[in-house]
């Protein structure tokens, strides 16, 4: 009986040494440089929507440096991989703030028209690049794929409704300028 409580007891170690492991490996989608451009942007949403959306098409764009028949042509599904899951981040992130910013009455209208026009921007690159992968390398991040874009349609849509949302605010006076201005 001993054993079988050792044993579930070193199980249990075991399995929350893999969970810490897990989190620990987890890629921050963002640099520090890109982390101190939010920080120093938390109060402008505008300027903070603006930078997200850079982020996330630089993401992008690398995506679309990597070609299929280059030296790195053995590592590219994983690279893309990777950018996809950094992409789904940065707009998890943009939601996100849009959500928080918009809880507030901030004015980030600006900002919501640009999410707006990269979300249309984003859906055709993410189509182009699951038209044109070579099937062996596409089964390696499709997954990411699809989840990259279910999430710019999500973010579509919830940028359109925020900036309806933003319009009638605007028309009644109740949007704050920034967001230190904010009624806590």
């Amino acid at each position: 009986m001993k054993q079988i409580t050792w044993l579930a007891a070193l199980l249990m170690f075991l399995s929350l040494a893999s969970l810490t492991q897990a989190q620990t490996n987890k890629r921050d989608p963002m640099t520090d440089a890109e982390v101190d451009q939010m920080r120093e942007a938390a109060d402008y949403p505008n300027k903070r929507l603006e930078l997200m959306v850079r982020f996330a098409k630089e993401r992008i764009a690398m995506i679309e440096l990597l070609q299929p028949d280059s030296e790195s042509a053995a590592t590219r599904p994983k690279q893309i991989h990777d950018y996809l899951e950094d992409f789904i981040s940065l707009l998890d992130e943009i939601d996100d703030n849009i959500d928080m910013y918009q809880s507030h009455q901030t004015d980030m209208r600006k900002g919501l028209k640009l999410v707006i026009e990269a979300d249309s921007e984003w859906q055709l690159k993410l189509r182009q690049l699951k038209e044109k992968a070579p099937p062996a390398e596409l089964d390696q991040y499709s997954f990411a794929l699809s989840n990259a874009v279910d999430t710019v349609a999500d973010s579509a849509k919830n940028a359109r409704e925020n900036l309806q949302e933003q319009n009638t605010l605007a028309q009644q006076k109740k949007l704050n300028k920034d967001y230190s201005q904010r009624k806590d």
